[in-house]
C-alpha cells in the first residue's frame, strides 16, 4: 500500500500559531477599574497625608510600640544591612523551576531558572529585591520595582513556621505560575500598606491600576486609623485648643461601634480570597479614598456567598468575617469589637499574650469558670483561646497557621495544622451561584445598591444566568451615569460568549467615558468577535490618546494581524514590547507574526522570550516547539513537545503536532500513541485524522488506518478532506 510521505500534511502553519496565540491575546485586558464620579466623591475637608514619623514627635512611646507590630512591620525597603538567609537553592517539582536568594553589591536579588533539553541551565530571569511584605509573624513576600513605577511580586516567600522556611508564594505553586510579573495592585495596597501616592490621572479615571507615584510609603501607618494628619499637627504646632487639636484627628474609640470596628474591617472583613467577588469598590470613589470614621458601606460594598462560606473554610483575611460569625459577637449587640481584645498600639507576645486574651474570655464567662470543676477544662488559668480560638493553617495560603476568629463551643477535630496543598481554583471547583450582599447589612435598598447587587452576579462569572438579566434591566431603568456599570454587562455577556449583546454596552461605557482605556476594552471585544476593521478603529483610536499603553498596541498589533496587515501588525508588536518588554503575552504574539511572515529567526527569539519570563504556558511551548521542528532543531523541538504536554496533557493539537514529528522520524509508535490521543481528546480535529491514518497504514495496520481517513475524508476542513480523498483514491477505495 503506498502510505507515503506525498500527501502528508505539515502542521506547522501560520493558522495554528495564529490560534494559539489569540487564546492568550484575547485575555490582555483583564482588570477592571472604573471612573469615579466627581459629585459623589466622598466630601473631605482640607487636609493631607503626611509623614508618619511627624506622629512620634508627640506620641514618641505609643510610636514605638506600634513600630513593633505587626501592621508597623508590614511592608519595608529592603535595605542592604539586612541579612536574608537563604541556604540553597529551592526546587519546586509542580513548575520544574530553581530558585536562590543572592546577594551582590549591597542589593539583594531573587534568581529563577530551568533544566533545559541538553541539562543546562535556561528560563533564567533574575529580579532585584525592591520591598517585602508582610512582617515576618507568618511570611514575607519580595517585590521588585519597575523601571515604570510598578512593583511585581516575585515567586518565593518566606515563612516562618517551623523556624522559617521557603516556599512558593501564595498562589504560585503551579505548573503556569505568572513568573515574576504579576502587578501589585491597589487593592492589594490598600491593605498591605500606608496610602502611596499614585498619578494624578489614575486617582480620577479608570485603568490597569498599578502605578505609583513617588516614594512608596513603609509600614501601615497611624493615619490608616487615625485619617489623614496634616490639619492635627498644624494646629497642635499653631497652639491651638486641645479640642481643637483633638477634633481634627480621628480617634476611633470615640467613633460608634459601627464606625469603629470598620476601621479593622476595611482589611480583615474578606469573605474570602477565591475568585466572587468578595468586595465591590464603588466606581464613583478612588482606590484611597476612604477614611477612618466614614461609613465603610460608602466606599466599598462587600459580597458572600448565597449561604456563607463553608464552615471549615478558614483564610487569612477572614478574621473579621469569621469572628461576625461567631455567638458571642451576634449577642454583644455591638459591644464585642476587635480592640475588645486587642491593642493596634502594642499587641502582647508569648504567655503575656495567652494570659490577656484569656482575661478578656474571663471577663465576660466569669460565672461558667465558676460554677465548672476545678479539675475540668474550664479550670481557672485554662487555655480559653487555644480551644475555642484555635491556630489554623489557612486554605488560602498554606504555609501559614493563624488563629482562627470564629469563636466555637468546641474545638474542631483533626490536625488543624496539617501541612495542606495549595489547590488551584478552576471551572470544575469553583462556586457557581447567587452572590449576596454582606456588609452593610442590611444593604439599604437603593437603585444604585440593586446596581452593585445585580454587578455582583455577572463579576467571575458567578451568576450569569440570573445576573444578567437583572444587570441589563436596572441599567435600562435607572440609566446611571457611571462607565463602570455598562462595561461590566459587557463583560458579563463576552464570558457568555454573547458578543452581539456585549459590544453594545461597551461601546456605552466608552461614549460615558471617552478613555484610552474604554476604548482598549472595546477593541479587545471586537476582536474577540472578529470584528476586525471595528476593533482596528477602536483601538487605533485608543492608542492616540495614550501611546505608552502596551496592551493596547499588542492587541492592536494582533488585530492587524487577523486582517493580514503583516507589516503595521509587526511594527505595533514592536512598539508594545518596547513599551514593556516584560509582558510575555507581546512576545508571543510577535513570535507569532514573525514566523507567520517567515522570520524564523526573530520569531525563535521572541518565543524563547516568552518563556523566559513565564515558563508555564503550554500553548507558548507549543508555538516554541513548532518553530524548532520547522528549522530542524528536532531533539529541542522533542523536549519543549513533550513540556507542553506535561503541562497540559489535554492540549489536542500539542498532540498532533509531536505525533507528526514523531511519524516524521520514523517512530510510528509514539507517533501513533500521541495522535490516538489527539483524536480521542478531539474526534474534529481532521489533521490528526489524517496524520494518525498515515501513521497507521505505515505501521501495516491498514484496517485502522482506512477507518481514520474515511473519517478525514468527511470532515470540515478542506485541505484535508482533499488530501484524504486523494489518497483513498490511490488506495483504490
Amino acid at each position: 500500500m503506498p502510505w507515503n510521505r506525498g500527501v502528508t500534511l505539515r502542521v506547522f502553519s501560520r493558522l495554528n500559531v495564529a490560534i494559539a496565540a489569540v487564546i492568550i491575546a484575547g485575555g490582555l485586558l483583564s482588570t477592571w477599574v472604573y471612573l469615579k464620579r466627581p459629585e459623589r466623591r466622598l466630601s473631605h475637608a482640607p487636609n493631607a497625608y503626611l509623614d508618619p514619623a511627624v506622629c512620634a514627635d508627640c506620641h514618641g512611646e505609643i510610636a514605638a510600640t506600634y513600630r513593633k507590630t505587626g501592621m508597623g512591620r508590614s511592608f519595608a525597603r529592603v535595605r542592604p544591612e539586612e541579612k536574608i538567609e537563604f541556604g540553597k537553592p529551592f526546587y519546586n517539582k509542580t513548575s520544574d523551576s530553581y530558585f536562590a536568594m543572592l546577594a551582590r553589591g549591597g542589593k539583594y536579588y531573587q534568581r529563577r531558572w530551568q533544566i533545559g533539553f541538553d541539562g543546562k541551565e535556561t528560563n533564567i530571569d533574575e529580579k532585584k529585591v525592591d520591598f517585602v511584605v508582610g512582617s515576618g509573624n507568618h511570611s514575607r513576600t519580595y517585590l521588585h520595582l519597575t523601571s515604570q513605577s510598578t512593583l511585581q511580586v516575585l515567586p518565593l516567600s518566606w515563612y516562618s513556621e517551623k523556624g522559617g522556611y521557603w516556599d512558593m508564594s501564595p498562589g504560585y505553586d503551579q505548573p503556569d505560575f505568572p513568573g515574576s510579573v504579576r502587578p501589585v495592585h491597589y487593592e492589594c495596597m490598600f491593605c498591605h500598606n500606608a496610602y502611596p501616592k499614585i498619578p494624578e490621572a489614575l486617582e480620577h479615571s479608570a485603568s490597569a491600576e498599578v502605578t505609583f507615584a513617588g516614594p512608596i510609603p513603609e509600614g501601615i501607618d497611624c493615619q490608616r486609623c487615625h485619617g489623614p494628619g496634616q490639619r492635627h499637627v498644624e494646629l497642635a504646632s499653631a497652639g491651638a485648643t486641645s479640642q481643637e487639636i483633638r477634633a481634627a484627628i480621628v480617634n476611633p474609640k470615640t467613633l460608634s461601634p459601627d464606625r469603629e470596628i470598620e476601621v479593622c474591617m476595611q482589611c480583615h472583613l474578606e469573605s474570602t480570597s477565591l475568585d466572587l467577588p468578595h468586595a465591590i469598590r464603588r466606581f464613583d470613589t478612588s482606590p484611597f479614598s476612604y477614611r477612618p470614621g466614614e461609613p465603610l458601606g460608602d466606599f466599598m460594598v462587600q459580597f458572600d456567598r448565597k449561604d456563607g462560606m463553608p464552615a471549615d473554610r478558614f483564610e487569612i483575611a477572614m478574621g473579621a468575617y469569621r469572628l461576625r460569625e461567631s455567638q458571642c459577637f451576634l449577642k454583644s449587640q455591638g459591644k464585642l469589637r476587635c480592640t475588645t481584645c486587642h491593642d493596634p498600639h502594642d499587641i502582647p507576645h508569648g504567655p503575656q499574650a495567652m494570659a490577656h486574651y484569656n482575661g478578656i474570655c474571663e471577663g465576660c464567662h466569669a460565672a461558667t469558670l465558676k460554677n465548672t470543676a476545678a479539675a475540668g477544662p474550664h479550670a481557672a488559668g485554662a487555655d480559653c483561646v487555644g480551644c475555642h480560638m484555635p491556630k489554623r493553617r489557612t486554605d488560602d495560603v498554606v504555609h501559614v497557621i493563624m488563629t482562627d476568629h470564629y469563636i466555637q463551643r468546641r474545638k474542631p477535630e483533626g490536625d488543624l495544622l496539617a501541612p495542606k496543598p495549595e489547590i488551584e481554583e478552576t471551572a470544575e471547583n469553583m462556586y457557581r451561584g447567587e452572590v449576596v450582599p454582606y456588609y452593610p447589612s442590611p444593604l439599604p435598598e437603593t437603585a444604585e445598591n440593586a446596581l452593585y447587587v445585580a454587578v455582583a452576579q455577572v463579576r467571575d462569572r458567578k451568576n450569569l444566568t440570573q445576573g444578567l438579566p437583572q444587570l441589563a434591566s436596572l441599567l435600562g431603568k435607572y440609566h446611571p451615569a457611571q462607565a463602570g456599570f455598562y462595561a461590566e454587562l459587557g463583560q458579563g455577556y463576552r464570558d457568555n460568549g454573547n458578543f452581539a449583546q456585549a459590544i453594545p454596552y461597551y461601546e456605552e461605557a466608552e461614549r460615558r467615558e471617552p478613555t484610552a482605556y474604554r476604548l482598549a476594552q472595546l477593541g479587545n471585544a471586537l476582536m474577540e468577535a472578529r470584528q476586525f476593521p471595528e476593533a482596528e478603529s477602536a483601538l487605533r483610536r485608543s492608542t492616540s490618546l495614550d501611546s505608552g499603553e502596551p496592551v493596547a498596541w499588542g492587541t492592536l498589533g494582533w488585530v492587524l494581524w487577523q486582517e493580514n496587515k503583516a507589516a503595521e501588525a509587526k511594527a505595533a508588536l514592536e512598539k508594545a514590547v518596547s513599551l514593556d518588554p516584560e509582558l510575555p503575552e507581546l512576545r508571543n504574539n510577535l513570535g507569532s507574526v514573525l514566523w507567520g511572515t517567515g522570520d524564523q529567526d526573530e520569531a525563535e527569539v521572541q518565543f524563547r522570550e516568552a518563556l523566559r519570563i513565564q515558563p508555564g504556558i503550554a500553548e507558548w511551548r507549543l508555538n516554541f516547539a513548532r518553530v524548532l521542528a520547522t528549522r530542524g532543531k528536532i531533539d529541542e523541538a522533542r523536549y519543549q513537545f513533550e513540556q507542553t504536554i506535561r503541562l497540559k496533557p489535554d492540549l489536542a493539537d500539542a498532540r498532533m503536532d509531536y505525533g507528526q514529528l514523531l511519524f516524521d522520524r520514523g517512530d510510528l509508535a509514539g507517533a501513533v500513541r500521541e495522535l490516538e490521543t489527539a483524536v480521542q481528546l478531539q474526534p474534529t480535529l481532521w489533521r490528526a485524522q489524517f496524520q494518525l491514518a498515515m501513521a497507521l497504514g505505515r505501521r501495516g495496520d491498514s484496517t485502522a488506518a482506512l477507518e481514520h481517513l474515511k473519517i478525514a475524508a468527511n470532515g470540515s476542513d478542506p485541505q484535508v478532506r482533499a488530501a484524504a480523498l486523494e489518497m483513498l483514491q490511490r488506495l483504490g477505495r
